[in-house]
């Protein structure tokens, strides 16, 4: 079951902090790891490295991804492999030594293709290498390495006859049948024949997998036999030159399904293994400034979900001195002085963020923390007051908007919007409260004290409506 995010709990975690034992999500850990100064992913809480997850705790089962496998050796890559190694079969008769080494070239490069495909997959790349990654120098270092096992693992039985006769050799195939794909596994993310030879290596690989294994263990056997069964079939209804093209294209493909499915095993478990994910650092880079900000707001949240108000407070206020006009950062130190019950903040801040917010665009999120604020606060400025109430009254809250409106001529007769304010009130009170009456006073003012004003001809409809209402 994939790990979800600490601090989004509906979405899956994509890294994890060991020392914290927190889960975080992209939201959490925003931008790539280049972006951060010592090119890893940092911890919010504790700023050490973090362990990239995403590609391993999103990975399905492995017995639920048996089309994936057979479908991954028809892309690109795996489909130039399979036609060079066709290809080749088709030169290697009739050239003799010409044709061994021909062989054998096909043979390496196949050999290190497969490699490679298991060290992509267990990497968390689900697409297929290219071809051209294959020719790298290693196909020969690597296929030798692969005969090396080979010899050894004959060597052991030529041991074990010795020894215990051929019932100790029966044990002994079983043996190998079984840790061969631990130890193709193992020369793939390693490269160290030691390694891929050392018996406890090989168990302690086995028992990290667990019972998967087993599945890999019976897929891969039963994969690695296809081609015997294929010809079986056709190969009385195939021309002579066709057969060698036939074994060469079925037995490499299925190489790769079964190298495919080695791969993939790892990735869930990549975390016990040891195996570091790979990511595509341009995807999700940022720009400096959009990524110092995501940080601040992602770090200030949690810190406040930690209860650490202090030192997210800390943070939102470096980030403000830098980026003032950032809304999300103003509405986010807002909330946190909520979250923190700071009356004394409150009264003194939360006008100035609440007008901050409506000049940046938000006037519905001022409007929503103006009315989480316990007092309310208290506003001075006609402005602000008069865009709270309009997004108020679009909200639908019609109390808190009648009382910033109520008597605004008294407080501030020289307020240049006095007219729009006040036809505003007059929705309010027919919208909000049907105070047919209280909005007829308003109109008879707006008409009076504004003759000239443009506002007129909203108020000769609103009274139009007035009319029809009393009429009906």
């Amino acid at each position: 079951m994939a790990e979800s995010c600490n601090y989004h709990s509906s979405r899956e975690a994509g890294w994890l902090c060991q020392p914290c034992e927190r889960h975080f999500c992209n939201e959490c850990v925003p931008g790539s790891p280049a972006n951060y100064p010592t090119g890893r992913a940092e911890c919010p809480l504790c700023h050490k490295p973090l362990a990239d997850i995403a590609a391993s705790n999103s990975a399905r089962p492995f017995w639920q991804m048996s089309p994936f496998f057979f479908r991954y050796a028809l892309e690109p890559g795996p489909l130039t492999v399979i036609g060079l190694a066709t290809g080749a079969s088709l030169l290697i008769s009739g050239l003799g030594m010409i044709s061994l080494l021909l062989l054998l070239a096909a043979v390496a490069l196949l050999t290190r293709y497969n490699l490679l495909v298991i060290e992509h997959l267990a990497h968390g790349k689900l697409q297929a290498p290219a071809f051209g990654e294959a020719l790298d120098g290693r196909s020969a270092p690597m296929f030798l390495k692969v005969i090396a096992m080979a010899l050894i693992a004959g060597f052991g039985g030529f041991q074990l006859v010795r020894l215990f006769g051929e019932g100790g050799i029966q044990l002994y195939s079983i043996a190998l049948s079984v840790l061969a794909p631990a130890a193709m596994i193992v020369l793939a993310l390693e490269g160290r024949l030691r390694s891929a030879v050392n018996p406890l290596k090989l168990l302690h690989f086995t028992v990290v997998i667990g019972w998967p294994y087993l599945l890999l263990w019976l897929a891969t056997t039963a994969v690695s036999a296809a081609p015997q069964y294929l010809m079986l079939v056709v190969a009385d209804k195939l021309p002579n030159w066709a057969i060698m093209p036939t074994v060469a294209a079925s037995t490499s493909y299925f190489y790769i399904v079964t190298s495919a499915m080695m791969g993939y095993i790892c990735l869930g478990k990549q975390q016990p293994l040891g195996i570091s994910a790979s990511r595509d650092d341009d995807e999700d880079i940022l720009e400096e400034n959009e990524f110092d900000r995501a940080r601040a707001l992602s770090e200030a949240q949690i810190l406040m979900r930690e209860g650490e108000h202090g030192a997210a407070r800390r943070v939102l206020v470096d980030a403000l001195r830098r980026f003032p006009n950032e809304a999300a950062l103003n509405e986010r130190y807002y909330r946190l002085l909520l979250a923190n019950h700071d009356q004394k903040a409150l009264r003194e801040l939360a006008p100035h963020l609440l007008e901050k917010l409506i000049g940046l665009g938000h006037p519905h999120r001022a409007a929503e923390l103006y009315l989480a604020t316990d007092p309310l606060p208290a506003i001075d400025k006609s402005t602000l007051r008069h865009g709270l109430a309009d997004a108020l009254y679009h909200d639908r809250k019609f109390g808190p908007a009648a009382k910033l409106l109520n008597n605004l001529h008294k407080e501030d007769s020289d307020y240049r919007h006095l007219d729009q304010a006040y036809l505003l009130l007059a929705r309010i009170y027919l919208d909000g409260f049907n105070r047919e009456d209280l909005t007829k006073q308003l109109l008879l003012f707006l008409r009076k004290k504004f003759p000239d004003s443009e506002v007129q001809g909203e108020v000769r409809t609103l009274a139009r409506v007035l009319q029809a209402a009393q009429t009906a």
